[in-house]
């Protein structure tokens, strides 16, 4: 009886084993269906075309999407921001305007396609005005570039990503780790 216990007992040990060994492969076999599982990218097709107009990096976009509204196209915050990319009124007026959008209005900006393209637009203007420095650009699009010029002028921020602490707005220092950090994680999932 002792025997057949042992002898189920090691059977049973061996087939977990087995099937763990199994599960293991199939998870690394498909690790980006996976990982594309964990962070879906709704409206994908349409966010990488606008990308590609504006010649930005599509895992940062979504990083930032991410950490902005969750995807959420109906998002609001208490400043006023909106939609996805949570874009100001303001912002999006003045963005709409150098990009020559003459048919562009207020309630618009409601509208996920508006919405992506001013937003994307506009983080390709704050790279541009912040050359060379991804978290300056980042810092500017939470807490707007004139603060972030006030701080790097003042010497209370170097600018760098290793001295985010340093940002005097909570928040901000907050908001540009996670995108980074989401940044990260979604150039390995959609490269």
């Amino acid at each position: 009886m002792a025997n057949k216990r042992r002898y189920r007992g090691r059977w049973g040990k061996t087939l977990l084993l087995l099937i763990m060994v199994l599960l293991i492969a199939i998870v690394a076999a498909n690790k980006d269906t996976l990982l594309r599982t964990l962070y879906p990218v709704p409206y994908y097709d349409e966010i990488a075309l606008l990308c590609q107009e504006f010649g930005e990096d599509l895992p940062l976009v979504l990083a930032l999407i991410q950490t902005e509204s969750r995807f959420r196209q109906d998002a609001l915050s208490s400043p006023g921001a909106v939609g996805l990319m949570q874009v100001m009124p303001d912002t999006a007026q003045w963005m709409a305007d150098q990009l020559g959008l003459e048919d562009y209005s207020a309630e618009k900006l409601y509208e996920r396609e508006w919405n992506l393209k001013l937003g994307i637009a506009y983080l390709h203007y704050l790279r541009q005005q912040f050359p060379g420095s991804l978290v300056q650009a980042l810092a500017a699009y939470n807490a707007g570039p004139t603060k972030v010029r006030s701080w790097l002028a003042a010497d209370q921020w170097d600018g760098s990503r290793d001295n985010l602490e340093e940002i005097p707005y909570k928040e901000t220092r907050n908001y540009v780790e996670k995108v980074m950090n989401r940044y990260e994680t979604y150039r390995q999932i959609y490269p």
